[in-house]
């Protein structure tokens, strides 16, 4: 028989505990959190654009930044973050990746023996046109990983470039945010640009096996292109001759007519002429990603009116590597001195003209970011050729100590990036009504003992400290049945 305290209870208990308990198991502190209300409070807040708050809070409700000023309230039951003595960024933008593809198997595309005494192809035969695959898509194959993940968490990136590699022509990159969500949640752009480069082949050996073979593959196929665009328009027009079923010529169709921009994966002097030579034979709209000797194509760089992905690729900074002559520091007394082994030639002291030039030549590269942003060209920066996201930002300070601003460093990894791909109004400065993207630090970004403290990646929080829970809950709760 029912009693007076069961008649009493509200039915709704069991919904509520369930939110409650879900929350304990994703480490959230209120059913707000789990709702996605999020408070940032009494934090000093670089919007990104040159502005500053000393002291102030931001608030995120469904994954968009809904509120940014000194005095903003904070919302009843807000998941609240005490600011005090942290920094809040917008979040860190890595402008070119080839992680968290995962590139599908290698097809050689064959074609059947063909009688050249009664067919000559008007086009190249998809059998010879190895590292050719624009039409891949990067979205279709992502694989964001938590190894992937984590690093650049840690370092404070929350959006990324994902481009195809391997190829000539390697498919179409993908701007996704990293916070772990499904494809279809995390996706900011699937169309950024064609990935294309002059790297080897992962379609086999032969030709194209030179610099100068890949650069002929790529004109060869971007005159297939334009030779399909012209069946293609005489044929809606009424012709009797119809374009072939060609899926990289159909996908090259948007990049030939200047929709779509190449991003051309180009470090040298040397690759980045010849990069903006294609580009204005064909009419591309050009991406340069790398150039880590842009500074000595500055001029043409900037007559193109191509913005740069700058590689901070700086390597190590060149070393005698010959021993000292005598050390500073004696020997232990009850240690004996090694002895080279007698099959090994004793080292000699580097040359010194030639250490001079490894300096010089360094030198200039660190240099290097400081020149390309100093000639007006918009710049982004990308963590390709570094190691680690860690290593990125150990060679960013060094960018800074070699000439450039840290203001044009925070924009280059912010809302200049945000600009180049086109999704300023979503991403790149710390504003109501942008997706809540945001990093919260320990101190300036440029310290290197300024750590994480938190991100919010679409609004969803994340410690990059502890472990990302799973996509569901370990244990399940029976609503209806929970007394």
């Amino acid at each position: 028989m029912p009693t007076l305290k069961n008649l009493a209870r509200p039915r709704s208990i069991a919904p509520a505990l369930l939110a409650l308990m879900c929350g304990a198991v994703y480490g959230q502190s209120s059913t707000a959190s789990y709702n996605g209300l999020h408070a940032i409070v009494g934090v000093k807040i670089v919007i990104g654009d040159g502005r500053v708050i000393e002291k102030g809070t931001v608030v995120i409700r469904d994954g968009q930044i809904v509120a940014v000023a000194a005095d903003a309230a904070t919302p009843r039951g807000a998941d609240v973050l005490d600011g005090k003595g942290l920094t809040v960024y917008p979040g860190f933008i890595d402008a070119f990746t080839t992680k968290g593809f995962t590139a599908p198997p290698a097809n050689n595309k064959p074609d059947p023996d063909l009688n050249v005494a009664d067919f000559a192809s008007a086009f190249m035969r998809e059998t010879v046109r190895k590292g050719i695959a624009p039409e891949i898509r990067a979205v279709d194959s992502l694989g964001i990983t938590d190894e992937v993940l984590k690093p650049y968490q840690s370092a404070g990136f929350t959006t990324v470039l994902v481009a195809p590699g391997g190829n000539d022509m390697s498919g179409v990159a993908a701007l996704v945010n990293l916070s772990g969500r499904p494809t279809r949640e995390c996706v900011v752009r699937d169309n950024i640009g064609q990935s294309i480069g002059f790297g080897a082949s992962r379609w086999g050996g032969g030709y194209p096996s030179s610099l100068m073979g890949h650069i002929a593959q790529l004109r060869q196929t971007f005159l297939d292109a334009q030779w399909f665009r012209s069946v293609e328009k005489s044929f809606q027009a009424g012709g009797s001759k119809r374009p072939p079923i060609d899926p990289s010529l159909i996908a090259l169709q948007p990049v030939i007519s200047g929709k779509l921009p190449v991003v051309f994966d180009a470090d040298s002097e040397g690759q980045v002429e010849r990069a903006l030579d294609i580009c204005s034979e064909f009419g591309l709209k050009p991406i340069i990603a790398g150039a880590t000797e842009g500074w000595r194509q500055l001029d043409a760089i900037k007559k193109s009116s191509a913005p740069v992905l700058l590689s901070l690729a700086f390597g190590k900074e060149p070393k005698d590597s010959a021993p000292n002559a005598k050390s500073t520091t004696p020997p232990a007394a009850d240690v004996k001195p090694e002895t080279p082994p007698a099959t090994e030639p004793p080292p000699f002291p580097e040359n010194p003209a030639k250490l001079a030039e490894q300096l010089r030549l360094y030198r200039e590269t660190l240099k290097n970011p400081a020149l390309i942003v100093g000639a007006g060209i918009p710049v982004a920066f990308s963590t390709k050729g570094t190691k680690t996201p860690a290593e990125f930002m150990e060679n960013l300070r060094k960018a800074v100590a070699a000439g450039l601003t840290s203001d044009a460093a925070l924009r280059a990894l912010t809302i200049d990036a945000a600009k180049i791909f086109g999704v300023e109004r979503q991403l790149g400065t710390i504003e109501a009504g942008k997706i809540a993207t945001v990093i919260v630090m320990t101190g300036d970004f440029l310290d290197a003992k300024t750590k994480v403290k938190m991100l919010y990646i679409d609004g969803r929080k994340i410690d990059p400290a502890k472990t990302v829970p799973p996509a569901t809950p370990k244990f399940r709760f029976d609503a209806e049945g929970a007394n």
